[in-house]
């Protein structure tokens, strides 16, 4: 009965994963021509005050937000037999974004003179206009997030895949090219962006007033206060040490650039690499769309042994399908860097390096974080972010004022393995929940198997791609040709290895024939 159970989750969170792949898969697509495309028609430097404001928003959200995601996911699922008390959470969870989004985006608009001064100088003259019009996306893009993670709540990932994944990438792309294709300047760029995101939300409300089928209800008992914002408050104090602790190196290369790096487009180099070496976590991202909600369902019934089962392949599959990209950008990060231009390629090949090393990491110990969230350890994650996060502000900044960039990328990238390490540790202490097994050799062959064919590959191309047009043209074509011969390596390697028989029996179930 637990292994049907088990499946049965499985099934639902692999539904979720689904959608969300195909969805980030485009995503990342997307979001690779937008920022090529800005790349190409500002420039380093001016991508660079670009990227720097959107960072600077991205801290701001941890307090417009205030948890009410999370929130969302943990209440709604938790009072599905209590209509009143859920649309109540809801109800909660949209006001609280709503005020804090106004609240520091006005917030924003006011210091931006202010914030402008810390960063480097070369970024100071544009930065204050592009800080105030990018404001009016916080409370938007809040949100259009509580609107996302309420249809991960119900278990209707197709919707939120379609608003996070499709339409929001997709509207920017077109925003900023048709900004660029008529030659305007950095801030109507930004105009654009923003122009882009309230399409969306308007498109978002929509779907969600026909959809989802739970409305909000603006009202609430002094209990239902407490119990809203004991479980999202601290959880907005562990988000910000999540910000801090994978997020700061970004803040600090744009605010330290003018006295430690001499590049001065070194945020956007930084932004390219960080944008890579996220390719790695589309595998995590997407099985976390549905679990947090399961796990939450599990875990209040009872039913360990089935939330064990489920951490234990979810976590093996996203390690599985985290290693080949992460091996692919090893042997290939120059050509992908310069596919956006030759000075990225030529100073941020090690950054990124480090950063997919990090990354993979991440991919690596499955959704870890979440177990402890849902398993009502949230003070216990809000701790670990903390100590964590204040370690990379202190790190990035005796690193990169000894090595510059890469100092800031070996920093992160030290802070993200240690934090992963941690939470498989905290898992297994506090639920005796353990992810790993022997199972992981087979992939881990298959992985060395892979890197040893695209290298190969690459150093027998070298000599015949060499002529056929500019730098990114040849990276281009010994990316794809090595890219396609690592991959059937890589999946032939496990095929002869043998799929796992609980795998072959659930694709059997539940793949269409």
């Amino acid at each position: 009965m637990a292994d049907q159970s088990s499946d049965s989750s499985l099934k639902s969170v692999s539904r979720g994963a689904s959608f969300f792949m195909a969805g980030k898969g485009l995503d990342n697509g997307l979001r690779f021509i937008l920022n090529w495309v800005l790349v190409r028609g500002l420039g380093g430097l001016l991508f660079s005050v670009y990227t720097l404001g959107l960072v600077v928003l991205t801290f701001a959200q941890v307090f417009t937000n205030l948890g009410t995601n999370q929130a969302i996911m943990k209440f709604i699922p938790k009072y599905d037999g209590n209509p009143l008390k859920r649309r109540r959470m809801l109800g909660l969870s949209y006001l609280t974004s709503l005020v804090a989004g106004v609240a520091v985006g006005a917030i924003i608009y006011v210091s931006a003179p202010w914030i402008s001064q810390y960063a480097d100088p070369e970024y100071q003259k544009q930065f204050v206009d592009v800080l105030r019009v990018f404001a009016f996306l916080l409370p938007l893009d809040t949100l259009i997030s509580c609107f996302g993670s309420l249809f991960k709540s119900l278990e209707m990932p197709e919707y939120q895949v379609f608003i996070r994944n499709i339409l929001t990438p997709l509207f920017r792309v077109v925003g900023v090219s048709i900004a660029l294709l008529l030659g305007l300047a950095l801030l109507e760029t930004v105009v654009a962006t923003v122009v882009a995101s309230l399409i969306v939300f308007c498109i978002a409300i929509w779907l969600v007033a026909t959809k989802a089928d739970l409305k909000p209800k603006f009202s609430a008992s002094r209990d239902e206060l407490i119990e809203f914002y004991d479980f999202s408050l601290p959880l907005t104090a562990s988000h910000t040490g999540q910000v801090l602790a994978s997020k700061v190196d970004l803040l600090m290369v744009g605010f330290l650039a003018g006295a430690y790096i001499s590049t001065p487009d070194a945020v956007g180099i930084y932004k390219i690499a960080v944008v890579l070496a996220g390719i790695l976590l589309l595998p995590l991202s997407a099985f976390s769309q549905l679990f947090p909600p399961i796990a939450s369902r599990l875990y209040n019934n009872g039913k360990m042994k089935d939330l064990e089962s489920l951490y234990r392949r979810i976590t093996r599959w996203t390690f599985t399908l985290g290693l080949f990209p992460a091996i692919g950008a090893v042997v290939y990060g120059h050509e992908l860097l310069v596919l956006f231009s030759d000075s990225f390629a030529q100073q941020g090949e090690t950054v990124l390096l480090l950063l997919v090393v990090a990354q993979l990491a991440n991919a690596s110990v499955g959704p870890s974080g979440y177990v402890l969230m849902m398993t009502d350890h949230h003070y216990l994650a809000l701790v670990n972010q903390w100590v964590l996060g204040v370690c990379n502000v202190i790190m990035n900044y005796l690193l990169i004022k000894e090595f510059g960039l890469i100092g800031a990328a070996l920093a992160s990238a030290t802070v993200i393995i240690s934090i992963n390490i941690l939470r498989i540790y905290e898992v297994w202490y506090t639920e005796g929940l353990f992810p790993y097994s022997r199972r992981y050799i087979k992939p881990v062959f298959a992985g060395a198997v892979s890197a040893v064919a695209m290298y190969g590959t690459k150093t027998m191309l070298a000599g015949y791609v060499s002529g056929i047009g500019s730098n990114a043209i040849v990276a281009l074509a010994q990316g794809a040709v090595g890219g396609v011969v690592g991959l059937v390596a890589f999946g032939g390697v496990l095929y002869l290895l043998g799929i796992e028989q609980e795998d072959r029996d659930f694709f059997a179930e539940n793949l269409p024939t």
